[in-house]
Formats: structure tokens, sequence, C-alpha cells
């Protein structure tokens, strides 16, 4: 198992730290959930250079700060970690979390990260150290650690990080939590003098895993869901089976037994048949919405292949707020860009893709955002 990484053996939930793990907390231009969903996918492409069959993405949104805006906890780990880590695992893994959103969870149920302050909140664990610094209670920096040895080097290191931006406010809340194997004596007179300002320590006797902390980021690679989903549809279908197999072994040696009353056999028969018939219509519509899954994969998948494609065409001088799909022919981009140029552009780049047969413009519109006009632009895209 990778350094640091721990598994709740009641749950069988892995918690990976954060030093495996790339995190950004960014602000988004909408609060629907659907457009938030994709505006974290193109964020996401953008802060690594890895494909997205490399990485495995999640994300938290933290709520609303500013009108009209989402602040998300952006989470990105390599699948190779996340793959090797379920391997070294000795049983079925049933979900893997991000420690950071796991401390924060924490830290706003103990009140430790506090609403009319800035709040710095050391975590220190036996292998590493995080750092988590709120302001009212909205989390806006992270960093890790991995030798607690360097304690005193890193921290002053992260401050400087932390006041190279001008709009984070000083620091006026220092706060250390630690579990009870850690000895921190020798800590607190150091991390006193650096602050100049009292400390108050944390010690918590159970592990941060074992608490009932709901949490968001899910690091669980979809075609493990997607297997674990088949699992429980065959399991499904293998005790429907069972049980119309019961039903109907019942049934004939009742049919048996009862051979020489005719009249009272035919009359038990044609209830025990009504009996089963809710469960053999049952498992024909379970095997109808089998059929009707597959098809919905299929079709999912055509369309992950034309949202990678989108991508790939997207200039950077777009920004595309919305991708729409009417669930037969027509998929639309609606964003906007600096200028009427750009969608024309855009246009004939859609155009040379395999998937589209017809590409065309169905407005333009001119508008003003912060103080720069940008043009608002919808394309519709005929599928091939």
């Amino acid at each position: 198992m990778r350094r640091g990484v721990n598994l709740d053996t009641k749950r069988n939930i892995l918690i990976i730290p954060r030093h495996l793990v790339l995190l950004r907390f960014i602000e988004l231009p909408s609060t629907d959930a659907s457009e938030v969903k994709n505006m974290v996918e193109f964020q996401a492409f953008k802060e690594t250079p890895y494909s997205k069959d490399e990485i495995i993405i999640s994300y938290r949104n933290l709520g609303s700060y500013k009108k009209g805006f989402s602040y998300i906890m952006l989470a990105i780990v390599k699948k190779e970690i996340i793959e090797n880590m379920m391997q070294q695992a000795k049983d079925e893994i049933e979900g893997i979390r991000l420690e950071t959103e796991l401390l924060y969870s924490f830290l706003l149920q103990k009140d430790i990260a506090k609403s009319n302050k800035v709040s710095l909140v050391i975590s220190i664990k036996k292998e590493y150290v995080e750092i988590i610094i709120t302001d009212n209670t909205k989390l806006i920096f992270s960093r890790s650690i991995k030798n607690r040895t360097d304690l005193m080097k890193e921290l002053a290191n992260s401050m400087l990080f932390y006041n190279r931006d001008k709009a984070n406010n000083a620091i006026n809340d220092v706060n250390v939590i630690y579990s009870k194997e850690i000895d921190v004596k020798d800590m607190k007179l150091q991390i006193e003098d650096y602050f100049k300002m009292p400390v108050n320590f944390y010690e918590y006797s159970d592990d941060l895993i074992s608490l009932d902390i709901p949490l968001y980021i899910s690091f669980l690679p979809k075609e493990y869901n997607d297997k674990m989903a088949n699992k429980e549809n065959k399991k499904e279908l293998w005790l429907t089976s069972c049980l119309i197999l019961t039903a109907i072994l019942a049934l004939l040696s009742l049919l048996i037994f009862k051979l020489h009353e005719k009249d009272k056999t035919l009359n038990l028969l044609s209830k025990q048949i009504s009996s089963i018939q809710y469960d053999i219509d049952q498992l024909r519509d379970f095997l109808r919405k089998i059929e009707i899954l597959k098809s919905q994969k299929e079709k999912g998948d055509f369309i992950i292949k034309i949202l990678k494609g989108s991508y790939d065409l997207t200039p950077s001088d777009i920004f595309l707020y919305r991708l729409e799909y009417d669930g037969r022919y027509d998929f639309s981009y609606k964003g906007t860009v600096s200028s009427a140029s750009g969608v024309f552009d855009f246009v004939k780049r859609l155009e040379k893709s395999k998937y589209f047969k017809k590409v065309e413009v169905k407005y333009t519109t001119k508008k003003v955002v912060q103080n720069q006009e940008v043009t608002d632009f919808n394309i519709l895209c005929q599928i091939d």
C-alpha cells in the first residue's frame, strides 16, 4: 500500500492522502449543477498534461460565495495510483475518498474552522502533515508536507506561498490537531513562537476514517462502478431465477401429490400460476431494462467520444458553458468568445469532425461580461 494511504476495514473504504492528489480551488460562473459538472471537466484537462484515460476527476461544490458563481474543490489523481491501491487491497473496495475533504468536514463538525476568523489548521499524522486554511469557514488553501521532521521549514514555505496572493487575509487563528500517538510537546513552543500568537491543540481519540461524516469526492474508476453494477444485476437475476425455479418445483410436487384429485389439482395449479406470474413479469421487465441499459451505455460511449473530440477542437479563447444533446440527432454548443470571428473559426473546426454531418450557427449575440464585450453563441450540430 502507498505511503500514507489508510483503509477503513469496517466499510472497505480507502482514504487517499493529499500529497497523491492535485487539488485546486476554483470559482465557476454558474450555479446550475449540470453546467458546473461540464465546466469542471473542461477545467480539469487544463490543469494536467495527462489524457482523460490517465486521470480520475472528482469535485465537491463548497457553495456560492459570489452571486452566480460556484466555489469548487477540484481533485485530480492519476488512474495508475488508484489501480495500484486497489490491487494491493485484500478485500473488494467500496469507496476511495480524499483525506483533505474528510479533514475539512471534521473541522466544520467540531467548529475548529471558525466562522469569524481566518483559521490555519495543522493536521499532524505519523507519516505526514497537511496544512489547511479557511477564511470564514471557506476552504481556500491546502498543502501536504510529506516529511514531518521538516515541519517548521515547510510551514514557513507554505506561509510564503499563501501570502503571495494579496487577496488572502492575514491568519488570526492557529490550530493543531493530532492523533493520540503523536507527541507534540516540542512542536508546541516552535509553532507558537513562529506565529506569535496562542495556538489551540486538539487531540482526537478516534481515527478520522471512523467518523460518520458525509463525503462527496470519490475516486472509484467508472469501469469499476460499472462492473459492480453488472455484478448486482446478475445477482438479482440469479435470485429471481431461483425464486421462479423454486416455485415451479413446488408446483410440480403438489401436482404429483394431488393427481388423483383432478378438479382440486387444476384449481390449485391455477392459483400457483397466478402467484408466480408477478415474479415472471418482474423477470421479463428486468431483462428489458438490461437491454435498455446496454443501449444507453453504447450511446453514452458515443457521446463521450464527441465530448473528447469537442475538447480537442475548441480554441483556447472560447469558453463553453453548456453542451446539449437531444437524445437523438442534435448536439449543440453554447458559449462565449471575445470576437464574432472566433465563432466561425470554431464552426470550421466542427465541420471537420467525423461525428457531424451538418454544422450551423443558430445565433450570435454580443453582451458585456465584467466590463468586457464578448459574443455569446449557439452552434447546432447534426450527428452523422
